[in-house]
């Protein structure tokens, strides 16, 4: 038997005057791979901001679970400890910055006030190789293409398992 990963189950959000979601299901297994595919309007945005915890809970019906937890997100943060970022095809990186520093701002390794620069670049470097960019972190943003920054912002939602290595 499949082991189910992330489970939606009759999720429904409304706005005023619009019911955006009804009733919407999604079974994801451990090892799948998923598209969300429709119109503009048809609810794939809506259903990521759900499961992201931008519409926190208590403001959609239905349940999240994951890994077999009943999900309460309150916030990204929330979502993003139990290892599910949502990628944007608007990119949201700062050109003029390395990709190390974009992958990891405002989640920056070190102490208060001490960013440790040799800690953030060499990890960077190792979520880079694991998602097969051979740029190096030291690189600017602005000098990589598109496609290599949609492979930094996966990398970068790598690197936000709190405690976790490149390795793990």
């Amino acid at each position: 038997m499949a082991n189910i990963l992330l489970e939606m189950k009759n999720i429904t959000k409304t706005f005023p005057g619009v019911k955006a979601l009804d009733l919407v299901n999604l079974q994801v297994e451990e090892g799948e791979i998923h598209a969300l595919v429709g119109e503009n309007g048809a609810g794939k945005s809506t259903l990521m901001n759900v499961l992201s915890g931008i519409y926190p809970y208590g403001s959609y019906e239905g349940d999240i679970i994951y890994n077999g937890e009943i999900c309460k997100f309150s916030h990204i943060s929330d979502s993003e400890k139990k290892g599910i970022v949502i990628i944007h095809q608007e990119l949201a990186l700062v050109p003029y910055m390395t990709i190390a520093e974009n992958m990891y701002l405002g989640n920056e390794k070190g102490k208060k006030f001490a960013i440790n620069w040799n800690e953030t670049f060499g990890e960077a470097d190792q979520y880079l190789k694991t998602v097969g960019l051979s740029e190096s972190s030291h690189t600017l943003i602005k000098d990589i293409g598109v496609g290599k920054q949609q492979l930094v912002e996966i990398a970068k939602a790598l690197a936000k398992k709190k405690g976790k290595t490149a390795d793990s």
